[in-house]
């Protein structure tokens, strides 16, 4: 499979099977009111994307579960999920399991995910990893779009085959793009292409490793470079992992084998940033405990 293969920018939303939408809106009641809390006030959904209603076990932060019952996807499926986090409002969104994509016959799946946060809103994306199954074909694009002192933390995970299975991603296609802005200034692009078996063992490729994951924080200073710098000083060893500080943007890129072991790292470092950057210790969605 070479480049030239892919799918031209423009095909990103011509959905050919099955098309999931959900949108969110997120906002912050009344100050006034008995119970101050961030709350859904815009919902709407197509397809077998859903939410469960919020929880919240840390106060007025509401975690919220984002749901794919079918669980899993095939080419030319096309989920969109879009969430809109209003000012002051403050969201947790998590997944219960992993996303799975599975062998096409010929079609792309596309995943494409839309973060709106204004000033004085936060949004912690922490889902699952998405796994992509030999022979599968998958385009990401995430757009993140941050106002003023919005504040963001979130990670994207990917399992290229599925390694306890033995099961080496050695024919289909990934292609993926992260973006992040901040006042409409791009601060972040990201792509990832897998389009042949070399770029899974090459230098400037995966070398190997199944597994690439990016954890994104803003806005963060040097303080919070240190910190994770410490972190994965005492504790990257068995993974590796690297973190850069770009126009307040905190950035950690880490290579793996076993997608716990890096979720686990991902999530020490996000139990060490939140408390300087939400001024609230991490409290792990209960899901993660199931």
């Amino acid at each position: 499979m070479s480049p030239a293969s892919a799918l031209p920018e423009k095909d990103i939303l011509a959905p050919a099977g099955w098309l999931a939408q959900l949108e969110l809106g997120f906002t912050q009641n009344n100050s006034h009111a008995p119970v101050s809390r961030t709350q859904i006030t815009h919902s709407r959904h197509i397809g077998p994307l859903r939410v469960q209603r919020p929880f919240y076990p840390e106060g007025n932060l509401a975690h919220v579960y984002i749901l794919h019952p079918p669980g899993g996807v095939v080419g030319g499926d096309q989920l969109q999920i879009t969430l809109e986090v209003a000012n002051r409002a403050q969201v947790l969104c998590t997944t219960p399991g992993s996303g799975k994509f599975y062998l096409s016959a010929g079609e792309w799946a596309f995943l494409q995910q839309t973060f709106h946060i204004k000033a004085g809103a936060s949004l912690e994306w922490l889902p699952q990893e998405n796994i992509l199954f030999a022979g599968a074909r998958l385009r990401v694009r995430t757009r993140i779009e941050l106002e003023d002192d919005a504040v963001f933390i979130g990670w994207d995970i990917s399992c290229l085959g599925r390694p306890a299975s033995h099961e080496r991603f050695d024919h289909g296609a990934f292609d993926s793009r992260l973006s992040l802005y901040h006042n409409q200034q791009l601060l972040l692009v990201e792509n990832q292409r897998v389009l042949d078996r070399q770029t899974l063992s090459a230098a400037a490729g995966l070398r190997d490793h199944p597994i690439q994951a990016t954890l994104l924080a803003f806005p963060c200073n040097e303080d919070h470079l240190e910190t994770v710098r410490e972190y994965l000083t005492k504790n990257g060893a068995s993974t590796r992992l690297g973190v850069t500080l770009i126009d307040g943007l905190l950035v950690v890129r880490a290579l793996g084998n076993n997608s716990e072991v890096l979720k686990k790292k991902f999530a020490e470092i996000w139990h060490r940033l939140r408390p300087k950057l939400l001024d609230r210790t991490a409290v792990p969605p209960r899901i993660w405990a199931t």
